[in-house]
């Protein structure tokens, strides 16, 4: 109560300030003195406790930001905005009046070439977002996920602040749950950051707001103190039952703009729609940021309640492709086989796909042959290397012989296979490369349709970040830092984290290397060949797997870019 007092007071001695919103809800008080009120992050209870004030007229607007890639990025999907739908569901059950600004899907095809000349970004521009803020909004939030899109969407944030000076900025995602204090000082213009799982914090957050009350004890919440001192209640902590989760507000985005036959995270099949099963990830690679933004606690939805999620997309938006967006869909063996079990008796006949990724340990022969049956088209595989010292090293728990006779029998079953590899990490020489190379090669001659070798990036919120910060490697965070994080999927780029081999052989390494896959995995199977032969003397576009979904993309984003 005393913290409220003192909040209420303050407001009396500033109401005439515009951002007194904002300041009247901040407090001084110390790390050490944080009050809790979330031991249980239960969603039903939620709704009661942070209910929206009756006949408030004041809205939330949620914003998910241009995308910002390298200009010579060979992969830059852009896909519906599954975290700020989640949000602005979670809000509108608890009576909020909110909405979904999504600056990639309000103008999918503008594509412009940023100031600097090294970014191709996509979506609408900053004065078009700034434009379209919600007059009423007290509180806006925004998607920051991708640290190699921090610089411009930093920029963005600033002109926001500067023509709307009375709102309360709100950021979370991957890139702010990994450095909350940096991207707070880096950019005093944004009020707050939420880190870890937003759905609930963000809730209580605007609650707070909205009420008058102090956001201390808002637990995952950061802000720095009106004398600078930087403040956190930790990490949010996990819902408990996910199941509770409403599904993601899609009626508040420009669903249709993305029912084209470009930038899918998986193949195109033109009416592409995305859904979560599963949160979290319940392994530790080191070069994964999944550890500090979801911990390692894995939760599985209800096979049921996904199903059901399911036949309202295809009802609905009539959806021919559901994409699984989870970090790691296939872990448990019983729960796929359920789901599959679950589509077979209800007669559903549909395309999905798992474009993220997904562990092979449940994927033999039984498990292959009834996804395949129940709709699975799409599947990747993310052994990440082909030396058995680098998957050591990162904490990569697979066994490579078992990896490789799942992806045979993946490809034996039916399915179109991708494998995911990485090289260039911070303690490889260039055997681990050539090493990760072969397994390339060897991963064509069993049939795999496509294979992305990138380059290794250090994420913030990664172990890896953080070691080559304690060795200097990366001295301190700077716009250069950020920069240099697009060289992942840029051919062109040089590396910088991985001392014991050269740049240029890593540029070159993967080159060669998605040329030789390629090649080999074609010329295997003349089949493929044949079948895009006709393709291009028919002119119809239909896609059989990513290498030929992304060279479609480049051409379609080279004939855009302004």
């Amino acid at each position: 109560m005393e913290n409220v007092t003192a909040a209420e007071d303050f407001t009396n001695r500033n109401d005439e300030k515009s951002d007194v919103f904002v300041k009247t809800v901040k407090t001084s008080l110390s790390k050490s003195s944080l009050v809790r009120d979330q031991d249980k992050r239960s969603v039903k209870d939620a709704y009661d406790i942070y209910r929206a004030p009756a006949s408030d007229r004041r809205s939330v607007q949620i914003i998910r930001p241009f995308s910002a890639s390298s200009k010579n990025s060979y992969s830059a999907p852009v896909t519906l905005p599954i975290g700020p739908a989640y949000l602005a569901a979670v809000l509108e059950n608890a009576n909020y009046n909110v909405s979904i600004l999504d600056s990639v899907g309000e103008d999918i095809y503008q594509i412009t070439r940023s100031e600097c000349g090294f970014y191709n970004v996509q979506g609408l521009s900053k004065a078009q977002i700034i434009a379209r803020i919600d007059p009423d909004a007290a509180v806006v939030g925004l998607s920051l996920m991708f640290s190699q899109e921090w610089l411009l969407h930093r920029d963005l944030i600033k002109e926001i602040r500067k023509n709307y000076p009375e709102l309360a900025i709100v950021v979370g995602g991957e890139h702010a749950t990994s450095l909350p204090e940096y991207v707070l000082r880096d950019c005093p213009e944004i009020d707050f950051v939420i880190t870890g799982e937003g759905e609930l914090t963000f809730l209580n957050l605007v609650h707070n707001l909205f009420h008058d009350k102090p956001t201390n004890n808002v637990v995952g919440c950061s802000f720095l103190d009106d004398d600078g001192t930087y403040v956190s209640t930790d990490l949010s902590q996990r819902i408990e039952v996910i199941d509770e989760l409403p599904r993601p507000a899609w009626h508040l985005c420009p669903v249709k703009n993305y029912f084209i036959d470009n930038w899918t995270m998986g193949v195109s099949k033109g009416r592409n729609m995305p859904i979560l099963a599963t949160r979290g990830c319940p392994y530790q690679c080191t070069f994964c940021s999944n550890p500090g933004m979801w911990t390692t606690r894995y939760k599985m939805r209800d096979v049921t309640q996904v199903v059901d999620e399911i036949e309202f997309l295809i009802n609905e938006y009539d959806a021919n492709s559901i994409d699984f967006f989870d970090l790691t869909a296939i872990v448990k063996k019983k729960w796929t086989l359920d789901f599959c079990a679950e589509i077979k008796r209800r007669g559903l006949k549909f395309i999905w796909q798992l474009p993220s990724g997904t562990r092979s340990e449940a994927l033999d022969e039984e498990t292959l042959a009834a996804i395949y049956e129940a709709g699975c088209e799409y599947l990747v595989y993310a052994p990440e290397s082909g030396s058995k010292e680098t998957l050591v090293a990162i904490k990569k728990k697979v066994n490579l012989e078992s990896i490789t006779e799942s992806i045979q029998m993946a490809v034996k079953a039916g399915h179109i296979v991708k494998v995911n590899l990485i090289i260039g990490f911070p303690h490889e020489r260039t055997k681990h490369v050539f090493e990760t190379l072969r397994y390339a090669i060897q991963m064509a001659f069993a049939g795999a349709h496509d294979c992305n070798i990138a380059k290794f990036s250090p994420y913030p919120g990664s172990q890896l970040f953080d070691e080559l910060r304690s060795d200097g490697v990366i001295p301190e965070l700077s716009d250069k830092y950020f920069s240099s994080l697009v060289s992942q999927f840029d051919l062109t780029a040089k590396s910088k984290f991985c001392p014991n081999v050269p740049s240029l052989v890593l540029m070159l390494a993967t080159t060669f290397g998605h040329g030789l896959f390629y090649i080999l995995a074609y010329l295997g199977h003349p089949r493929r060949i044949w079948r895009v032969v006709r393709l291009v003397i028919s002119r119809k576009f239909s896609p059989q797997n990513l290498f030929e979904q992304r060279i479609f993309d480049l051409l379609m984003r080279s004939k855009l870019v302004k």
